[in-house]
């Protein structure tokens, strides 16, 4: 799992009004290993979305997902675990990619704070 001195400093981010994008990608079996940066997308440009005509927060959001859309195409090293957490602030050049020992649906969220909540939920 994640140290607990990263799960602190990822709990304590400061984004100076930034925001951050949490990412979580179920690699469990095959599929979802195939399906995973497809998912990432998706729900990433759905983030977007919700932006409307914010400029400031699609361009936050539009950085964090090139990160990881590179990330994810050409770094497979933790697809053989069962889930990989991303966490990333492009504003702030932070940037953080942890292999799960178990399984968390796919999902994306933004916001000026990393959610942590699926990470808690499968470690508790």
């Amino acid at each position: 799992m994640i140290p607990d001195r990263e799960l602190e400093a990822l709990r304590t981010f400061n984004s100076h009004g930034s925001i951050t994008l949490s990412a979580y990608l179920r690699l469990d079996t095959p599929e979802h290993r195939q399906a995973a940066h497809e998912q990432f997308m998706q729900q990433a440009k759905a983030r977007l979305e919700e932006c409307g005509p914010d400029a400031e927060c699609r361009k936050a959001i539009q950085e964090d997902l090139e990160i990881v859309d590179i990330y994810l195409k050409t770094h497979n090293g933790h697809r053989r675990h069962p889930g990989l957490a991303i966490f990333s602030c492009a504003a702030a050049l932070f940037w953080r990619a942890y292999p799960l020992p178990a399984a968390i649906p796919t999902q994306v969220a933004v916001g000026h704070s990393f959610d942590l909540e699926p990470l808690l939920h499968a470690t508790a």
